[in-house]
Order: structure tokens, then C-alpha cells, then sequence
């Protein structure tokens, strides 16, 4: 017999980020309409170390430091790769987890909080090790490595 499957998806109209397990920051529509209406195409990711606050500011035109925003379909939400940056400021990313933004209209950016029992030094289920391969560096670390054990 069948049963009907029950989606455990919420869909959120206040603006939330999700930091994924692909070391990806995610907007929902909520946050990506505020975006649009700041005509943003680019960010900078601020870190306040004290505070454990993250600041994702809009910024007029592309520079070094910068990321570039991509849209989904429609406007339904926004996002972009900052792996080196969650590896940065220590994020255990072994898990998708999402937080409330506030839009702070002043700083022209979204804010929001990482409760300190996420900055863990790296995610949870990395032990040290290259993860599975799919880059050519990667593949040519892990021969190295494995030379050297058999050396």
C-alpha cells in the first residue's frame, strides 16, 4: 500500500541563509527580493570574530575580494561558493544549517549570527582526509600522499 510522503521542506518568507554542506551560502526568495531591489550583482563576506557575526555586503561593482551573486529561476532565492571563506572562520559544515538574516539598510548588507558550537575548526565527519576525488589536484595530492607511505 501506498503512503503519501511527507516533505519536511519549510518554505520561509523572512529572509534565511542556509550554509550548506557544498561550503555554499544560500538566500531564500525572501533575502534574493531584497537583493534585487538593491540591484546587487556583487558581495563582500565580512567576519566579526567577537560577535561570531557575518556580514554579507552589496557592493556597486566586481573587485578581488568580492563574489559574485547568482540568482535561481524567478528570483527564487540567491547564492554563492565561499568554502574558503567557512573554512576561514572555522564552520563545521558537515550539515546544511539555516539562520535568520536581518537586512541592516545602513551598511547596505545582511546580517546574522553562528552560534559558537559550529565554529568546530572543520566539519564533523573530515578527518584529515581529501574527501572523494574530483579535481586533477586533488587526485595528484592524493598520490603524493600515497608515495610517501610507501617510501
Amino acid at each position: 500500500m501506498f503512503e503519501v510522503f511527507d516533505r519536511k521542506v519549510t518554505r520561509r518568507i523572512e529572509p534565511t541563509v542556509t550554509l550548506t554542506t557544498l561550503g555554499r551560502i544560500a538566500m531564500n526568495t525572501g533575502a534574493a527580493s531584497i537583493l534585487h531591489k538593491a540591484a546587487a550583482e556583487f558581495v563582500l563576506l565580512l567576519w566579526d570574530s567577537d560577535t561570531s557575526k557575518i556580514g554579507i555586503k552589496v557592493i556597486g561593482k566586481k573587485e578581488l575580494r568580492s563574489y559574485v551573486l547568482h540568482f535561481g529561476k524567478n528570483g527564487n532565492g540567491a547564492g554563492f561558493s565561499a568554502m574558503t571563506f567557512l573554512n576561514f572562520i572555522k564552520y563545521d559544515f558537515s550539515e546544511s544549517r539555516a539562520f535568520p538574516l536581518q537586512w541592516d539598510e545602513s551598511g547596505n548588507m545582511f546580517v546574522f549570527s553562528i552560534p559558537p558550537e559550529y565554529l568546530t575548526g572543520s566539519p564533523k565527519n573530515q578527518k584529515g582526509e581529501l574527501g572523494k576525488l574530483r579535481r586533477g589536484d586533488r587526485a595528484k595530492a592524493k598520490e603524493k600522499e600515497l608515495q610517501g607511505l610507501t617510501q
